[in-house]
This record gives structure tokens, sequence and C-alpha cells, in this order.
């Protein structure tokens, strides 16, 4: 079994030459890990989208003692005697969690349309009346995207679980079948992989329409993978993909009511909300020519946790401009500006996550996926994380949404042109910083979860805020502001993590 096992992580070396239109994370050739749990009771979990597990039907399946049956069975056994490299390399890659590759794929492709909006008529470079913003190069964007992808994985595996455990097909490996890779030992009817892979390419395909092709083939790929490792027969993945896409839909119908869509202003609304806002200098564009603001509607993206809560947790109004707190504030960022450290510098560009990069929501899911994968956790509790946390994130985002086109606080380098700043600055205005509320919302659910990791988790968080004033684009009012307002969203998801069922 050693000897196969080997055999099959060399073969990944190779992965990255198979062909495939989209480049692949190269992580180079990581040990196989076994689950610590398998959560039998994971189907009694509380669900996001779907009122209850109950909501989708599984059908129960075939008698593993009958001739349909068996047939599926015989073909496994006899598929594991003929692989070739490719599916070799398949099964080795997607062997190291669904949930974990999916999430990368995600990053990958929000990276790759976080590009600069093209804001401006072709002609005379003023701005245009609609706006033709690119909302895919947008932090909220990012949020956004890893919070459906993960409710929709997460409810598909409460549902997958419930069936498992209602059905109790038994494992191939209980069968006597020896797969090429570790196997959780649960029920094997519906295909936990299967759901995962439809209800990622379900969700993926509709926020990246482009990608659709692309993204089936790496479902169909994710799902083979699974017959060829001895896993799953072909009607577990069947019934696994037809409650995904059941699951999909509905979180799809969730993002087509959200408010992102009108995000972006189309009928520049924020001109209007600017002239009235509450602060004594209004915010301005620095880009040359100006350009209109960042999402200005984001604030009114609809919420996963409680609005209400997260309204009355919002921070008081920023000082004024007059104040003796907001000179010492822009003090302390001319100061810094003209005397950062090495490592000050470093801070400001490791959390920088600005164009063409997965953002920095994304940061968050690349932290919380080395934690995943250091706890083991099986694919079933490894979305309840991935979709506690993002659910944080984005409404974090919002929230500092809400509070940036309320006040409209201009950045420093536009009271104070002589301000250099280490990293481009963000055409929206400053208070609060996003930066400081997504990082505090994600640290706090994180260091939750993964309480030995809690100290180190919550230093990261405080530096992600604070890597905004060593840049230059953010007073330490803004920071403070989102940090403060970043952890109780953070706890307020925390409460919800304390009362969905999991142990």
């Amino acid at each position: 079994m050693k000897t196969l096992f080997s055999l099959i992580l060399l073969s990944s070396l190779f992965y990255g030459v198979v062909a495939c239109k989209e480049p692949i994370l190269d992580e180079g050739i990581l040990p196989f890990v076994t689950p610590a749990t398998v959560d039998a009771d994971g189907g009694t979990w509380r669900t996001i989208v779907l009122k209850s597990a109950s909501d989708v039907t599984v059908p129960q399946p075939a008698a593993v003692t009958s001739a349909e049956y068996q047939q599926e069975l015989t073909a496994i056994k006899n598929g594991l005697l003929s692989l070739n490299p490719d599916q070799n390399t398949a099964v080795t890659y997607w062997a190291d969690g669904g949930i974990r590759r999916w999430n990368q794929i995600a990053r990958q492709l929000v990276a790759k349309y976080n590009q600069f909006p093209n804001y401006l008529t072709p002609t005379t470079g003023q701005l245009s009346s609609t706006d033709p913003a690119n909302p895919k190069a947008s932090p909220s964007f990012g949020a956004r995207v890893y919070a459906l992808l993960s409710v929709a994985q997460y409810d598909a595996l409460v549902v997958a679980w419930r069936a498992k455990y209602q059905y109790n097909r038994p494992s191939l490996e209980s069968q006597g079948i020896v797969s090429r890779v570790p196997v959780l030992n649960v029920p094997s009817y519906p295909s936990e992989d299967a759901a995962i892979a439809e209800a990622s390419y379900q969700v993926l395909a509709h926020l990246f329409p482009d990608e659709t092709a692309w993204l089936k083939n790496k479902a169909t790929e994710h799902k083979q993978s699974r017959l060829w490792a001895g896993a799953s027969v072909a009607s577990d993945l069947t019934a696994g993909e037809v409650l995904a896409a059941s699951v999909a839909a509905k979180v799809i119908d969730r993002a087509k009511s959200d408010h992102f869509n009108s995000a972006h202003d189309p009928n520049n609304t924020w001109q209007s909300a600017l002239a009235k806002a509450p602060y004594d200098v209004k915010w301005q564009s620095l880009e040359i020519p100006a350009l209109a603001p960042v999402l200005p509607l984001g604030g009114r993206v609809a919420m996963w946790y409680d609005s209400v809560a997260v309204a009355k947790a919002a921070p008081a109004a920023p000082p004024a401009t007059t104040s003796a707190e907001f000179q010492k504030s822009l003090s302390e960022v001319r100061d810094l500006a003209n005397s950062r450290t090495r490592e000050q510098w470093r801070v400001a560009s490791y959390w920088d996550d600005g164009i063409a990069t997965y953002m920095l929501s994304g940061h968050w899911n690349f932290i919380a996926e080395g934690l995943v994968r250091d706890a083991r956790q099986n694919e079933l509790r490894a979305a309840r994380t991935y979709a506690l946390l993002n659910r944080a994130i984005q409404d974090g985002s919002t929230a500092a949404w809400s509070a940036m086109y309320t006040y409209y606080v201009p950045r420093p380098s536009q009271i104070d042109s002589t301000i250099k700043t280490s990293t481009t600055i963000p055409n929206y205005p400053g208070y609060v910083s996003d930066h400081a509320t997504i990082s505090s919302a994600a640290a706090t659910v994180l260091a939750y979860l993964f309480p030995d990791q809690a100290t180190q988790l919550n230093a990261q968080g405080a530096e992600a805020g604070l890597s905004r004033l060593y840049s230059g684009v953010n007073y330490r009012f803004d920071v403070e502001a989102g940090a403060n307002w970043g952890v109780s969203i953070g706890k307020i998801a925390v409460d919800a993590a304390k009362t969905d069922g999991a142990k």
C-alpha cells in the first residue's frame, strides 16, 4: 500500500503539464491527510440557505445485494487495475480535499478577473454616464465569491451527510476495495466529492460565466477521480451531483437578489450622496483623471448574519479635519511615510492584496487552508469553517462599505499631497478601513475555530489593519474603528457557530 501511495504522489509532479486552459496552483507534493473525525451527526447541522437538510430529497439507493450495485462494484475493481498516469495524477490532486481544491480554484479566478475597471469613455476621457466599472476588481466581489461558494458547499454536504446516515450504504473499503488514497470511512451514498464538485461548478460558473467550460471539466475530473480512486461507485456520484444542483440553484437565487449587481451605482447616485455627506472635507478621487468611486452602493448588499446586530456595532462618526485628533492622526501618517522601517514596508506589501491578486478575502482563505489541513478536518467540517469565515468576511466588507459611503472621509494624501504612499491608493473613501474590518472579523472567527492558533491569528488580524496605516492610505482612527467593528462582526459569526449543531 505504501508503495502504491508513493507512486501516486510522484505522479503529481506532472500535474501542471496536463492540458488545461487555466494554470493551477503549484504547491509541490503534499502528504495525504486522513480526516480526524467523521461527524456522523453532520446531517443535523443547521443549514444556511436551505431551511434544513430535509429540503432536498435524496432517493433511496439500490441495495448492495442488487445486480445493479454489484455491477457498479465490479467496474470499480476492474478500473483500479487499469489507470493511466493522468488519472493517477487527478486522483492524487483531488485527494488533498475537494473543499480546499475548489477554494484554490476560486482564488485563482478572482485573481484573474481582478483587473483595473474601465471607467472612462474612449473619446473624451470623462466619466461615463453608466459607469462601466468592473465589479470583479473590487474587494467586495472577492469576498462575495468565497462566501457564495462555501455556503453552497456546506449546505450540499449537510444534505449529503443526512442521506449517508439515513441509508447507510457501506463504504467501499468495508466491502474489500483497497482505495488508492485515504478515504473517509463514512457511508458512500451519496458521494460528498460529487456534491462538492457540482455545487462548486454551478456557483462559480454563475459568477464567472466565461469560465463555464473549464469549470465543468474540473468538476467532471473531480467526480471521476473518486471512481478511479476506488472511493465511490457511479450511483454514489449521481446522487451527490443531483442534490448539489438543487442546493446550488438556491444559492444562485440568493446571489441574484443580494443587491450586488447594482452596487456599482449605474445611476451615479453617489454624487448626490457625496454632496450630502456629514463630513467637513469630502473625499475626492486621486486618480488622474478623476474616476467614479468603487461600488458606491456596496454597503447595501445583503448580509449573511444579523444585519441589525452589525448595524448596532457600527462605530461613531470620524473626527472632523479641524479636530486635534484628526491633525494628530494626519501627522502620524506623514511621519510614517517619511521614515518607514523595513518591517513596515514588509507589512504594507504583504497585506496589500491589490490588483491581480486573490484579494484580502482570498488571503484569509489561504490562511484558513493551512489551518484546515493541519487540523485534518473532513470535507463537511472544512466546508463549515469556510462558510463561517467567508460570511463574516463579506459582512465585514459590506459594513465597511456602508460607512465609507456615509461619511466620504478623504484619504491622507488628499489632505496633504506630500504624503507618499507605499501602495496604490484605493479609489474609495477611507473611513472605516475595510482592511481592518475584514481582517479582524476573519481573525475572530478563525481564532474561535482554531483556539490553539488564536494568539497568532489575532496578531495577523491586527497587522493587516495596521498595514494600511504603514502604507499611508488610512489614518489610525480608520483602522481602529474598522478593527473594533470587525471583532463585533466576528463575534456575531461565532455566536452563530455555537448554535449550528456542530460539536
